[in-house]
């Protein structure tokens, strides 16, 4: 891999204003340094820079919508990190995500939930299986099933 000045001063740039860096941030510095150069700059303008948000704010902002968008587990993490540092408690973090768990979508809540327990180190026990058996499906079960069925085909 070839070192270029620009590329590894970009790369600083990133980690100490963003906090963190991604292997897209060490790709695009070294092959378009100038393109990567603008697209700092506008990460300094939306995301990183001082306006009427504050930092962590933004993190917990960032991290719901990377997790509705089911990012890496990794980069949710980076910006995990990041909240937690700027003073968001673990708490905070996971009840950002429960504010937006219905309209972001179960599974995305899911991986979110993945990345903040290994994020904050938290432990846990598996759930034991349930101590009643299901319950066999019928008949019964198989008509009340085809009738609401036909109930909302209908209805539609």
């Amino acid at each position: 891999m070839s070192t270029n000045p620009d590329a590894q001063r970009l790369i600083e740039e990133a980690a100490q204003t963003r906090g963190y860096t991604l292997e897209m941030h060490r790709i695009n510095a070294l092959a378009d340094p100038e393109w990567t150069q603008k697209y700092g700059e506008f990460i300094e303008a939306t995301y990183t820079g001082q306006r009427l948000l504050d930092r962590k704010t933004k993190e917990l902002l960032q991290i719901v919508v990377e997790v509705a968008l089911r990012a890496d587990q990794e980069q949710i993490q980076a910006h995990m990190r990041v909240a937690l540092a700027e003073g968001a408690t673990p708490r905070e973090i996971l009840e950002a995500m429960q504010a937006v768990i219905a309209p972001m979508g179960a599974l995305a809540f899911r991986r979110g939930v993945q990345a903040w327990a290994a994020e904050t180190n938290f432990e846990y026990c598996p759930l034991l299986t349930p101590t009643r058996p299901a319950r066999a499906f019928t008949t019964e079960d198989a008509m009340l099933i085809k009738s609401l069925h036909l109930k909302n085909i209908l209805s539609f």
